[in-house]
């Protein structure tokens, strides 16, 4: 019996990538999904202007210097884009993935509040809305979003 003669039960890595094949997104879900990737992609150019320009910044950091705090918005930002799309492709280990680096990053902002006061009010702004969006409204094991109906609505 070749790979693919082989019975759907079998596999349960399959039925599992089967079930989030089935995935589909919501509002709140797309722009938690949009954000992280955004917020990430803006922290690793923070850190990156933190790393090559560090007049850029008014104050001195809370914690450590600012080549550490470079490195940490690099990180972090990397990570979150990579959480990012997968949220966007709909898999359950990106959404916890997210959920930890979007606090950590709103963490980090906070420590950072001291040499960029506003965007790090306005990045931990948006983490909490991008938190909001991945705990409430994502869909329940076993769910399905579409109609079990085969009628159309009544609109139509």
């Amino acid at each position: 019996m070749s790979t693919f003669e082989r019975p759907l039960a079998e596999d349960p890595y399959y039925m599992e990538a089967a079930r989030e094949a089935q995935y589909e997104q919501n509002g709140w879900l797309t722009f938690g999904a949009l954000m992280i990737v955004f917020t990430g992609l803006w922290n690793a150019i923070e850190g990156s202007i933190a790393l090559f320009r560090s007049a850029y910044f008014t104050g001195t950091p809370v914690f450590g210097t600012l080549a550490f705090w470079a490195s940490v918005w690099i990180g972090v930002g990397v990570l979150e884009m990579v959480a990012g799309y997968g949220i966007l492709g709909g898999r359950n280990w990106a959404r916890w993935f997210g959920l930890a680096l979007v606090g950590l990053s709103a963490i980090a902002h906070m420590l950072a509040i001291a040499i960029y006061p506003w965007w790090s009010l306005f990045v931990l702004t948006i983490d909490i809305l991008i938190l909001y969006g991945l705990t409430v409204h994502w869909p329940k094991p076993g769910m399905t979003t579409r109609s079990t109906t085969s009628e159309p609505p009544a609109w139509e």
